[in-house]
C-alpha cells in the first residue's frame, strides 16, 4: 500500500536525481478517477509547499467505495522538457485499505498475506 509520504519522498528522490531545486517549479498531478468501465482524467497545478495538500484534497474529493483513483505522474517542466517525478503509477483503493487494516486476505490482489495495520508489517498466513 503507497501512502502520500511514500509519494511525497519519491518526487523529493525525483527531484534531486535530475539536479532540480524543488521549489523553483510548478508541479502537474496527473489522475485517473475510474468508476466501472468509466475513467476521466483530471490535472492539477501546484508549487511544492502546496504538493501535499493537493495530493489529499484529490483523494478526498474523488475517492470512494465505489471508485478508485490512480495517479498517474508528477511532473514539471525544466528547460523546455517535461520531467516525470514518479516511477510508476500509485492506485488508492478503499477495498484494499480496509483489507489492510483489518488484517483479511486480499483475494482481489491474489495476496497469501495478511496485513496487520496495529503494528504496520505483513504476517505470513496459514496453511
Amino acid at each position: 500500500m503507497v501512502t502520500l509520504t511514500d509519494i511525497l519522498k519519491e518526487i523529493d528522490r525525483g527531484c534531486m536525481a535530475h539536479n532540480m531545486v524543488e521549489d523553483k517549479f510548478s508541479y502537474r498531478i496527473v489522475y485517473f478517477v475510474n468508476d466501472g468501465n468509466r475513467g476521466k482524467k483530471f490535472r492539477v497545478d501546484t508549487t511544492y509547499d502546496g504538493l501535499r495538500q493537493s495530493l489529499e484534497n484529490m483523494i478526498r474529493k474523488n475517492l470512494s467505495l465505489s471508485n478508485t483513483i490512480v495517479l498517474v505522474a508528477v511532473t514539471v517542466r525544466k528547460d523546455g522538457k517535461t520531467v516525470h517525478l514518479l516511477s510508476q503509477s500509485c492506485k488508492f483503493d478503499l477495498r484494499e485499505y480496509f483489507c489492510w487494516i483489518t488484517g483479511e486476505k486480499q483475494k482481489h490482489t491474489g495476496s497469501n498475506r495478511y496485513g496487520n495495520a496495529i503494528y504496520g508489517r505483513l504476517v505470513a498466513a496459514w496453511g
